[in-house]
């Protein structure tokens, strides 16, 4: 039955290809991180100073150990590092090229070329992509196509809707596999050597060849394999398997069959059944269902000896023969059953025909009655007694009379006794046990000492009567069957009929009862314990349902009218252990006449209204309002458009989760009076005045906050850093982290000035216009510089050397 997720999934297998190949194949530029890394790196200050040949308005040029780079106008860059060295011309040209392999990057406007390894990508962004791997090569155009091609494999197919249509063809070992699919309802599959394989109209029918042939809608599926079939049509299923030897069908719940090497059966329900194993051989056929089977001869080998085998049935073993004669003998057939020397009992006999050299079977009456002879041994059954198996070397006590054919065998020893007077009588005793039948099965009577059980049968096996120190039961097949087990400290009986079940369990702990009558389905349950609670429950689906306990009994009808009474009973007292039945008081616990509900505690209107009271308590839901009472105080709410709640030392009256409106007061001080955002608010820890666009105010232990508007000015103070803003942060912006020292400042955005700190050597930075037109830097080892509109430039170096314009002095 796995076969049918391969259906799912075959279908996934090859869509998915077109939508990974966005994943394989990005549409985005390439990029390598640990190229681009080396242009990350931010050289400020005298760094710069020492790195730098030439920095103006103009242009950068960049020369140190292995380090090579010029920038002009913010729109021309090259650079020669040590992993990779670039060239831009931006926005048209652009090319990275890497010098420890063969990467390289090259775009041309919206032409891309990007080569990696063994393979070369290119594309005409964002509509035309292709390119080629070590075995495979890529060709899409956005909308239109998808085209992939491997060396034993071409894919075509829709890349933005790969929904409506996908191709794909795969050579596998001399084979071609084609496979088509259509708006993903219609798909079909063919090949060079086995045509049409697979079809599929979700969700009509999936069709594989020599597969499976699956049709939901009309609950049909058929799994086809060399060595495995398997069919299923609603109640009808079949599976054979030819590896493990296996064949099962069933006709639910009718018929069935299953045969396998180590068990075999087959019924039809409820008046038939075979069933053979390593251990048991069983027939049962309670109306005599007979079939004709034919008569068969046939030649067999084993071992070099060559056998003549001749089976006659006439209504299935009615009168059964089966005979074997060796016509040619070759090497001795090897035997693996143990040969007892005097007779003994079996319940399986341990010899047939396919372990024997010569053979002849007779069976009567379906089985009722066999006797075989293979070689020198010896079989004979009369049911229901076992088979009495002996060899012709220990006959002296066994009597068969006439020798041709078994009408009377007698055999008596000290520990066995096994009689048969064919079709009248028969006998089997033992040490333990002793059988006796009259006219086959009309009557068998049964003896152990096990348990000192006596089993009686009429018709044997339909009516039925046992009893023993430990169990007893009697049956009628198929209309009743009854059995009872017994312990010193228990009981459980069972008693079932063909539309009935009834079960009964006692034990020290409790007692328990139930039967279930279908198909109407009425059950009925009963339970009663050592410390005398009952649950008593009798159900009539779906008419009527009635549970008693042993404090409450409750009734319903039809599921719309349901009701419950609950008994209080008084508290015993020394004089009074034992509480009178009679005093028990009793009190409707709920009633349910749909829509109405009503109990001692609360009424309601399904699903409109809902009403709960209790011991200084009131809660309704009615017409969408919600009101609760305590002696606390009180909760009301419409929908949340209003919310009222008073409880102890605190007052609330909001809209909308506070959102429209709020007002909170507690211990007679207001803590909250808000109107949409605007308004006051106070909690333990924080306060907050928000009459924003004007004015908002926030005070708490970990921050403080003032803004003045609209945003006119802002600053905000915590524990770590302090932030000032002047109109939006466009005319003013400050901002200083306490824990590094650090700081900027910008007026006008940095236009009429600036002032920002780096981390590193006490670097401070000033300037306006972002150092355009005039900029000034300093750091703690005492390097200085000064700027003018990028053009003219003094600087002072550590060391103390002195230069104007890039040239020392």
């Amino acid at each position: 039955m796995n076969q049918k997720l391969d259906v799912y999934t075959l279908q996934l297998n090859h869509l998915l290809p077109c939508l990974i190949f966005f994943l394989v194949f990005p549409i985005t530029a390439k990029s390598w991180p640990d190229l681009e890394s080396e242009r990350e790196v931010q050289i400020y200050g005298s760094e710069r100073s020492k790195k730098y040949k030439a920095s103006n308005i103009v242009y950068d040029i960049e020369d140190w150990k292995d380090h090579y780079s010029v920038k002009a106008m913010g729109i021309y860059r090259y650079y020669d590092y040590p992993l990779s060295k670039s060239k831009t011309f931006f926005p048209f040209y652009d090319h990275l090229q890497s010098k420890i392999d063969n990467r390289e990057y090259k775009r041309v406007l919206n032409y891309n070329v990007t080569r990696e390894n063994d393979s070369l990508h290119k594309s005409i962004y964002p509509f035309v992509f292709w390119g080629n791997n070590a075995n495979n090569s890529h060709l899409i155009a956005i909308p239109f196509f998808y085209q992939k091609r491997k060396e034993n494999q071409n894919t075509f197919g829709f890349p933005v809707l790969p929904f409506i249509f996908y191709k794909n063809k795969e050579e596998l070992g001399e084979d071609d596999l084609h496979y088509y699919r259509l708006f993903t309802l219609f798909h079909f599959e063919t090949s060079n050597k086995r045509g049409l394989s697979e079809v599929s109209f979700t969700p009509l029918v999936y069709y594989s060849k020599e597969n499976y042939l699956f049709f939901p809608l009309l609950l049909y599926y058929q799994n086809y394999h060399a060595s495995y079939h398997e069919y299923w049509l609603g109640p009808l299923y079949y599976s054979k398997d030819q590896s493990k030897e296996e064949r099962l069908f069933v006709l639910f719940p009718f018929l069935g069959s299953y045969v396998s090497p180590k068990k075999e059966f087959d019924f039809i329900f409820p008046i038939y059944l075979n069933l053979k194993d390593k251990e048991d051989d069983y027939h049962i056929n309670l109306f005599w269902y007979t079939k004709v089977h034919d008569t068969s001869v046939n030649l067999v080998t084993n071992e070099g000896n060559l056998y003549l085998d001749y089976d006659f049935g006439l209504f299935y073993n009615l009168i059964g023969i089966s005979k074997r004669t060796r016509m040619i003998k070759g090497n001795s057939l090897k035997r693996n059953e143990v040969i007892s020397s005097n007779p003994e009992i079996r319940k399986k006999r341990e010899f047939n025909r396919e372990n024997s050299d010569q053979f002849t079977g007779y069976q009567l009456l379906f089985g009722i009655f066999s006797y075989e002879v293979a070689d020198t041994r010896k079989h004979i059954r009369l049911l229901p007694f076992a088979w009495f198996t002996w060899d012709e070397a220990s006959e002296d006590r066994v009597v068969l009379l006439p020798p041709f054919f078994p009408i009377w065998l007698s055999y008596v020893s000290d520990d066995l006794e096994y009689k048969i007077v064919f079709p009248l009588y028969g006998k089997q005793k033992d040490k333990s046990s002793e059988i006796q039948s009259y006219l086959l099965n009309g009557y068998i009577q049964e003896e152990y000492q096990q348990n000192h059980r006596i089993e009686k049968s009429f018709f044997w096996p339909i009516v039925n009567i046992y009893n023993s120190d430990i169990d007893s039961g009697h049956r009628v097949l198929p209309f009743y069957l009854h059995n009872q087990t017994m312990t010193d400290v228990s009981s459980k009986s069972n008693t079932y009929t063909l539309f009935s079940n009834y079960k009964k369990i006692s034990n020290k702990n409790y007692d328990s009862k139930e039967f279930l009558i279908w198909p109407v389905w009425i059950s009925y349950h009963s339970y009663q314990y050592t410390n005398k609670e009952s649950n008593t429950t009798l159900w009539i689906t779906p008419f009527f349902y009635r549970n008693q306990e042993t404090s409450s009994t409750r009734t319903n009808l039809l599921w719309l009218i349901d009701w419950e009474y609950e008994y209080n009973s008084p508290i015993p007292t020394k004089d009074k252990i034992e509480v009178d039945p009679s005093e028990k008081k009793e009190k409707l616990s709920h009633l349910l006449f749909f829509p109405f509900y009503y109990s001692d505690s609360s009424f309601s209107i399904i699903p409109l209204s809902f009403n709960h009271w209790g011991d200084g308590e009131f809660t309704t839901f009615t017409l969408l309002n919600y009101y609760q009472h305590k002696k606390e105080g009180h909760y009301y709410n419409l929908l949340y458009l209003l919310e009222s709640e008073n409880i102890t030392s605190v007052y609330r009256l909001r809209s909308l989760w506070d959102y429209l409106f709020s007002f909170q007061r507690r211990n007679k001080k207001i803590d909250r009076l808000t109107l949409f955002w605007l308004g006051y608010d106070q909690t333990d820890s924080k306060k907050i005045i928000n009459f924003f666009p004007l004015i908002r105010t926030v005070d708490s232990e970990e921050e403080t906050s003032k803004m003045y508007g609209p945003f006119l000015y802002y600053v905000s103070k915590s524990n770590e850093e302090m932030t000032e803003l002047g109109f939006l942060g466009i005319g003013y912006y400050h901002n200083e982290t306490k824990s590094d020292k650090q700081y900027a400042t910008y007026v006008l955005l940095g236009v009429v000035y600036q002032e920002k700190t780096e981390l590193e050597r006490g670097f401070v930075k000033r300037g306006s216009l972002w150092g355009w037109l005039w900029e000034y830097q300093t750091e703690e080892n005492g390097y200085e510089k000064f700027s003018i509109l990028k053009l003219f430039s003094y600087s002072k170096e550590p060391d103390g050397s002195k230069k104007i314009l890039g040239i020392s002095i």
